[in-house]
């Protein structure tokens, strides 16, 4: 398409085509688009025009621009890095993040900080405890490979741990849900998660240098004991780094 437009804005017919130049694969991951001179003798427009029509792709997540050397495509694909998957095929003895770096072969780490506060009416309905009653908080920022990936802030009512020796989540010599659990005799037995799509929130954008027109993924977790909660989380994961990968397991038919 060069220099003529009928109908749509300039801007937005420059940013359909090179668009379709992405996603088609003619430009890929890493490589620089046309400068906007460039752009400018190919479609005969001001560059105004060629700062809106960037403007555009910046804001879908597809362009990035780096100052003083150019505009470059996103990885726009999201990587296939196994941060969720068939965690529980048997039982954990660590924490399901470690378990998933170590599956993709990559190397796992994370801060952390816990401290006791009041449930909320929000966090109150998902533990099935009562508003104001004790809990422990703790919020973590995970790491692949030295990369923020992955933020979380869990829940556990502090009448199942409390004088326990995994009070702490992180603490003792025992670390994930379900070995802790287990160590004090509360055997988990399912896990629900609630999946779904927002525009990310500014400490998240911080926290996990999430570009500009990416959005996060959030997930709901929480960890039953039969019908009782014992924990629950808040887990948010950049949607352009990384693919949640599940695999459901089918019983075998009934003979």
């Amino acid at each position: 398409m060069t220099g003529s437009f009928e109908g749509r804005p300039a801007y937005l017919q420059i940013a359909d085509d090179l668009r379709r130049q992405i996603l088609d694969g003619e430009l890929q991951d890493g490589d620089q688009l046309p400068t906007a001179q460039e752009i400018m003798d190919d479609y005969g427009v001001s560059r105004i025009v060629v700062r809106n029509a960037i403007n555009v792709l910046r804001s879908e997540g597809l362009v990035r621009t780096q100052q003083g050397s150019g505009t470059y495509v996103r990885q726009h694909k999201p990587l296939k890095k196994r941060v969720m998957g068939d965690l529980y095929a048997k039982r954990p003895k660590s924490s399901p993040f470690a378990q998933s770096a170590q599956a993709a072969g990559k190397q796992g780490d994370w801060e952390y900080q816990s401290r006791t506060t009041k449930a909320t009416k929000a966090v109150a309905d998902r533990l099935g405890v009562e508003p104001g009653d004790e809990v422990m908080r703790t919020q973590y920022r995970f790491f692949v490979d030295e990369v923020p990936t992955m933020l979380s802030t869990s829940y556990e009512p502090l009448a199942i741990t409390m004088g326990t020796d995994v009070e702490q989540p992180e603490a003792g010599k025992v670390t994930g849900v379900v070995p802790r659990m287990d160590h004090i005799g509360v055997h988990i037995t399912h896990v629900t998660e609630d999946v779904y799509a927002r525009a990310p929130r500014p400490f998240e954008v911080d926290k996990l240098e999430v570009p500009q027109g990416v959005p996060v993924m959030a997930i709901e977790r929480t960890y039953y004991a039969d019908d009782k909660p014992v924990e629950t989380a808040d887990i948010i994961v950049p949607a352009d780094r990384y693919a949640l990968s599940y695999t459901i397991r089918i019983p075998a038919p009934e003979a």
